[in-house]
């Protein structure tokens, strides 16, 4: 998410809880107002009582709805901000939180994680030739194909560009990420319909085990980063 589009989200979150927290306040003034009137009429006075109820009910019900739109508007908002706009996958905002606690899980339990970074070979092509809009299709149908060849405990995001994340959970050694890295390939491999056209693609794929090299997401990160291009770079004609 760039710096303006967290801004207005920043702001659009400012409003809607501004918004609860009045809706709040005018419930909770309904509730004295209801108390207050049982309190004041005489018992003669119950047709006038009943009235000040259903005044004051329907009030209620009105801002309860009122309410409850604004905490589904946050809670979708709340959603957005954690997810990439095109594929719908967790953005890196989200990756990094899963990271981190999955690191601190995997330090108490003395187990392993992958990390996978993947690349599309050829993607700034596919844009040239077909255009943006062909390129966010290949990207959404990527995201596709990659979460459905791993786990649901795993965790696949979009990095930016072109570019994926997956982590992979409770590895025992690197031959099983190895293993994981070659079913992606393999569905990646598959022709691919955009637009009219089909392709053929291919994705180079780096990987890093920890805790073995490395104990921090960033550090992570920037080594299977280095691994893919060495992929990359082998698989360079």
């Amino acid at each position: 998410m760039d710096d303006g589009a967290a801004q207005r989200a920043a702001a659009e979150l400012a409003s809607l809880v501004r918004q609860v927290t009045y809706a709040r306040g005018v419930l909770a003034a309904l509730h004295a107002q209801i108390s207050t009137a049982r309190a004041r009429l005489d018992q003669g006075d119950s047709a006038q009582l009943r009235e000040a109820n259903a005044r004051l009910v329907v009030a209620a019900m009105q801002q309860k709805d009122q309410t409850d739109s604004a905490l589904q508007a946050l809670d979708a908002l709340a959603r957005s901000a954690e997810l990439d706009g095109l594929t719908q996958l967790p953005n890196r905002a989200l990756m990094l939180d899963r990271f981190t606690q999955a690191i601190a899980k995997a330090r108490r339990q003395h187990t392993r994680l992958a990390l996978l970074f993947i690349d599309l070979d050829g993607f700034k092509q596919i844009n040239d030739s077909l255009g943006h809009a062909a390129g966010d299709d290949v990207l959404r149908q990527t995201a596709r194909r990659l979460t459905g060849s791993v786990r649901d405990v795993d965790t696949v995001s979009r990095h930016g560009g072109d570019e994926f994340l997956i982590l992979l959970a409770d590895v025992a050694q690197k031959a099983d990420a190895v293993r994981v890295a070659d079913k992606l390939s393999l569905a990646m491999s598959a022709s691919m319909l955009v637009n009219g056209h089909e392709l053929h693609l291919s994705v180079s794929v780096g990987i890093c085990i920890y805790p073995d090299e490395g104990a921090e997401p960033e550090a992570l990160i920037a080594c299977a980063d280095a691994a893919m291009y060495r992929a990359k770079r082998r698989r360079a004609p």
